[in-house]
């Protein structure tokens, strides 16, 4: 069975950035998830689908402990860390960065990312 589960709006301080400012002072990124499953059964228990609880965590850990120049590397990262589950098949990956926007004087600034297993 193929269900989707779509987590919006994971928040974590991370230091992404081309510029060494962007390194020094960690910023807010945003994660979308769109994950594409395939439970184990139709049973009404965690242990058949993705635990998302679990998986926002591990989500925010990738944002906070790892650094990219581009927010593309790290949503291509947080894909393929999604894609470690073996019940995930197929995501979309969507970083936010909001203080870029801000400097920008724009609402958002984003990158989308899909990965699906081979």
């Amino acid at each position: 069975m193929s269900e989707v589960i779509t987590l919006t709006g994971i928040s974590e301080y991370g230091r992404h950035g081309v510029y060494p400012q962007e390194k020094q002072n960690k910023q807010k990124f945003i994660v979308d998830l769109i994950l594409e499953v395939n439970r184990i059964s139709d049973s009404d228990r965690i242990e058949t689908t993705v635990d998302y609880a679990g998986l926002s965590n591990e989500i925010r850990e990738v944002v906070a402990s790892t650094e990219f120049d581009l927010i593309e590397s790290l949503a291509a990262a947080i894909a393929a860390h999604c894609l470690q589950n073996q019940l995930i098949h197929k995501v979309t990956v969507v970083v936010h960065k909001p203080e870029a926007a801000k400097s920008l004087g724009i609402t958002d600034v984003s990158v989308s990312v899909t990965k699906s297993k081979q």
